[in-house]
């Protein structure tokens, strides 16, 4: 994919449509800087979907089968 190609299909999205798809860049663009800046590594999709932090894992399955003893 060129820039040309890109701009060629920004040219045939509905005005409507612009303010969304430049939000989306930006994400993209601050998502970008914030890694260049020493953020956490991430595996494939966390990228799209973001991580979450919630501590050993072993021990969230222990809690959880304790439950139901």
């Amino acid at each position: 994919m060129s820039y040309d190609a890109v701009v060629e299909q920004l040219k045939s999205v509905p005005n409507e449509y612009l303010d969304d798809i430049s939000r989306y860049i930006s994400n993209i663009l601050n998502g970008q800087k914030k890694s260049e800046q020493g953020g956490k590594p991430r595996g494939k999709f966390a990228k799209y979907f973001g991580t979450m932090d919630l501590g050993d894992g072993l021990e969230i399955q222990k809690q959880m089968r304790d439950e139901w003893d």
